[in-house]
């Protein structure tokens, strides 16, 4: 097996698996974002995360359709059953919104390092040209990152005013 066919073996199989990871980002926000209403910054920022990450499955199921593959129905149901239990991890905690926010930087750290392999993949693969698809999902992901990290003292401070109320 030649190492561009190797690699491009090692892509797709990275495909799937980022897909899997956005379904289960999909999963995890729709179960919390009923539970941050509370935090109206927050929340708008988490329901457009939520739609950012079925953009960005749908871009990966088009990358994975291009080179004539799709996604894993077994990573999808996996990761989906994770969604359901991350999503009620922390429920009932009563920092719940400070740990999901923790978990929701931590995740978008893995997200961010998984593009950039994607992103060094397609190059061994002979993929340059999804490159650009891949570069506007990690952009997304950092923005999202930076802006929970940014933001952290904020939601700290309007989560410690909700509790003297």
């Amino acid at each position: 097996m030649s190492n561009v066919k190797r690699a491009m073996d090692t892509y797709l199989n990275g495909l799937r698996n980022q897909h899997a990871v956005e379904t289960q980002a999909i999963g995890t926000i729709q179960n919390e974002l009923p539970r941050m209403e509370a935090y109206p910054d927050l929340h708008l920022k988490m329901k457009a995360d939520h739609e950012r990450s079925v953009t960005q499955a749908a871009r990966l199921d088009d990358l994975l359709e291009k080179h004539g593959s799709k996604k894993s129905l077994l990573k999808e149901a996996v990761t989906g059953a994770i969604a359901t239990v991350a999503g009620f991890t922390h429920a009932g905690a009563g920092d719940e919104v400070l740990k999901n926010v923790l978990a929701a930087i931590g995740f978008k750290a893995y997200e961010i390092s998984s593009y950039k392999v994607l992103l060094t993949l397609a190059e061994a693969a002979g993929a340059g040209d999804d490159k650009s698809t891949l570069e506007q999902s990690m952009k997304e992901e950092q923005e999202m990152g930076d802006w929970l990290g940014s933001n952290l003292p904020s939601i700290v401070h309007a989560y410690l005013e909700r509790k003297s109320a």
